[in-house]
């Protein structure tokens, strides 16, 4: 398999993962929440000229045009780079012969993410700390990762014919 083919296939199991772990998001908390957060996404990328990367808190950040599709356009993009990530760390066997163990470690292993950039960024302190109850959205944030880590394993077998 050639590098080309390893950014392919990252990105459709990357896509795939976020579609499944959107659709799972919906069901869970449904629209209004989903949404909101990621209009925080898009205005916390929107407002970077005008602010700078950190902020005291995101939420009383003036809102940006476009936030919304700034922040859905991050998120599907952020996937697309998890998939790459994914497939580069455990070789061809990813998409050959993919794992549920090589899928569900590699979604959790994300949530270093938002844990240790985007919520210091967005004012909230590293893994949420500044927020009440901070241990109930380490959780949520636990299973979205493990949800999104089970959708690359997924996408992944749903793919494996075309590798």
């Amino acid at each position: 398999m050639n590098v080309v083919e390893f950014l392919i296939g990252g990105a459709i199991v990357g896509f795939g993962a976020t579609v499944f772990t959107d659709l799972v998001g919906l069901l869970r908390q449904g629209w209004p929440a989903t949404n909101g957060f990621y209009c925080l996404v898009g205005r916390w990328i929107g407002s970077v000229p005008r602010t700078g990367f950190s902020h005291a808190d995101i939420r009383t950040t003036a809102p940006v045009d476009g936030e919304a599709v700034l922040g859905w356009g991050a998120h599907i993009f952020l996937g697309l780079l998890f998939g790459i990530g994914f497939v580069f760390l455990f070789g061809s066997t990813a998409l050959d012969a993919p794992k549920a163990w090589q899928g569900l470690s590699f979604g959790l292993g994300t949530v270093l993410v938002p844990w240790l950039i985007f919520q210091p960024l967005f004012g909230w302190g590293v893994a949420v700390s500044k927020a009440p109850e901070a241990w109930k959205l380490r959780l949520r944030s636990v299973i979205t990762h493990a949800v999104f880590g089970i959708g690359l394993w997924l996408s992944a077998l749903a793919l494996k014919p075309y590798f």
